[in-house]
């Protein structure tokens, strides 16, 4: 009898939750009615959606890719489980949506990863008090603070390229461990004034934390989709999470213990040549909370730190494959530096327009972010006669914008600098390239990253020869904190006589 009851109670439930999906299902498809009868559906259909492409992002981009071609469309809707997504690749609807007050918030589904309890900051934060916090925190990238912050970035540049100098002739190595590592190091350092001895303890329990701590992330953002984020909230996230606070939080409390200079609270621009101080300005200024001033430090420090260290790697995977096109760019940086690089300064990398190629190419073909989320903060139109709901979420695709055949051409999927030759960008929509995001709410550490990357090959390549086995057509992109390799391809490295 208890058998039969327990039977009969299972399929009761089992009822009560399909209609209860049901009900929710038909509630949103009522609520978002004026969107999706709007636009065709490019990837997934109600209820099961999307979703389990998760597992597969390659299928997932090439399947909302064909989506827009099928459709002949370039804005269209993408269902995951229950919810349906506003997909576009639009220029001129990307640019309402980076540029318009409307759609300053973050779209929450695409960010879960950073819902986290220290990385929650610029980032996520509401527009509201994003707008504060950028303020505040603005003046760590003003043109005098970068420019005064060359000495580190040059002693990290030249720290990776003697590392790998190093794993020279030894056959083809993992150099992105190296890259990371010293990355890492330099966003503390600029963030924190953190400075950590290689080798020491504290060292290696710093990359440990902040390892661990993106994995987490990348589980986060994979099992945020399905809904089943919780289960990334396991013990050993909370003791990743322990670490890393304690990490930081001892700096933070180090500088709310320093005097008061009265003048100093009220001006922004002075001495500013880490990230804390800022944080501690707008701290004494009552805009931000002890709590503020963590997260900003954390968010910054990933920011900065994955974009870099991410791009960098990139830049020299797709130039090992690609040999004439890093022998070209060897010879544009030996007629800068012909008798070898002491320190770069800001203005050379002015004389330097086949690196910003090389460099916008990369960033073309692996954009940091393959999706871009914003959230409609009220109901509002989206171009003519489309009116979105409050809370709608608009993904702008540049993964595939950046692959548009219509922009790029027929071999769009190659690794080609000269779609940066000046006439190529003068013809182009400016909004068909945004590899850092555009408008108000673009990455705020976008500026740090393109100035480090430049100076990390320009080191590297003016020493450096490399070369790799790694087809350029096997490689496999996924989303990790920032899109990344499934397998980090392995550099053969040589020593240049010249």
């Amino acid at each position: 009898m208890s058998a039969i009851i327990g039977v009969e109670t299972l399929i009761i439930m089992v009822i009560i939750l399909l209609l209860s999906a049901s009900w929710r299902l038909y509630q949103r498809r009522k609520y978002y009615r004026s969107v999706t009868s709007k636009f065709p559906v490019i990837c997934g259909i109600p209820f099961i959606g999307a979703a389990y492409h998760v597992f597969d992002v390659n299928k997932l981009f090439k399947n909302i890719s064909n989506g827009f071609d099928i459709m002949k469309t370039l804005t269209g809707c993408m269902w995951v489980a229950a919810t349906p997504y506003v997909l576009t690749i639009d220029t001129e609807i990307i640019k309402h949506v980076t540029t318009s007050p409307e759609f300053l918030n973050k779209a929450p589904d695409l960010y879960t990863q950073f819902h986290n309890d220290i990385l929650n900051g610029l980032i996520v934060s509401p527009a509201k008090k994003w707008k504060i916090s950028r303020k505040a925190l603005n003046p760590f990238l003003a043109h005098n603070n970068v420019v005064a912050l060359f000495p580190a970035f040059n002693q990290n540049a030249n720290n990776v390229k003697n590392k790998l100098a190093r794993l020279a002739g030894q056959g083809e190595q993992d150099i992105f461990t190296i890259i990371k590592d010293c990355g890492l190091q330099l966003s503390l350092f600029t963030i924190m004034g953190l400075k950590l001895e290689e080798g020491s303890e504290k060292h290696r329990e710093t990359m440990w934390a902040f390892n661990a701590l993106a994995d987490h992330m990348a589980m986060d953002l994979i099992l945020g989709w399905l809904g089943l984020g919780f289960l990334s909230r396991t013990p050993h996230y909370k003791r990743v999470v322990k670490s890393v606070r304690k990490i930081v939080r001892p700096l933070v409390e180090e500088n709310l213990a320093k005097p008061v200079d009265s003048d100093d609270i009220n001006d922004f621009e002075k001495d500013n040549k880490t990230l804390i101080d800022l944080a501690l300005k707008a701290f004494r200024q009552r805009l931000f909370n002890e709590k503020d001033m963590e997260v900003e430090c954390f968010t910054m420090i990933a920011a900065s730190y994955e974009t870099s260290v991410g791009a960098a790697y990139t830049c020299l995977v797709l130039l090992a494959m690609h040999p004439e096109i890093q022998e070209r760019l060897f010879q544009e940086i030996r007629s800068v530096y012909p008798d070898g690089i002491t320190s770069v300064e800001y203005d050379d990398l002015k004389k330097l327009p086949y690196l910003d190629m090389c460099v916008s190419e990369a960033l073309r073909l692996v954009p940091p972010a393959a999706f871009i989320g914003r959230q409609a903060v009220y109901d509002t139109e989206l171009c003519p006669g489309v009116i979105l709901p409050k809370g709608t979420q608009v993904l702008l695709a540049i993964y595939v914008l950046h692959r548009r055949k219509e922009i790029w051409g027929p071999d769009a999927h190659r690794f080609n600098p000269d779609n940066f030759l000046p006439e190529n960008v003068a013809k182009r929509h400016p909004y068909s390239y945004m590899p850092f995001s555009k408008g108000p709410r673009n990455c705020i550490a976008a500026r740090y990253a393109q100035i480090t990357l430049r100076i990390i090959l320009i080191h590297t390549i003016r020493s450096l020869k490399f070369s790799t086995t790694f087809k350029y057509e096997d490689i496999i992109l996924v989303p990790k904190v920032t899109l990344g390799f499934k397998t980090d391809p392995p550099l053969h490295i040589e020593v240049r006589t010249n």
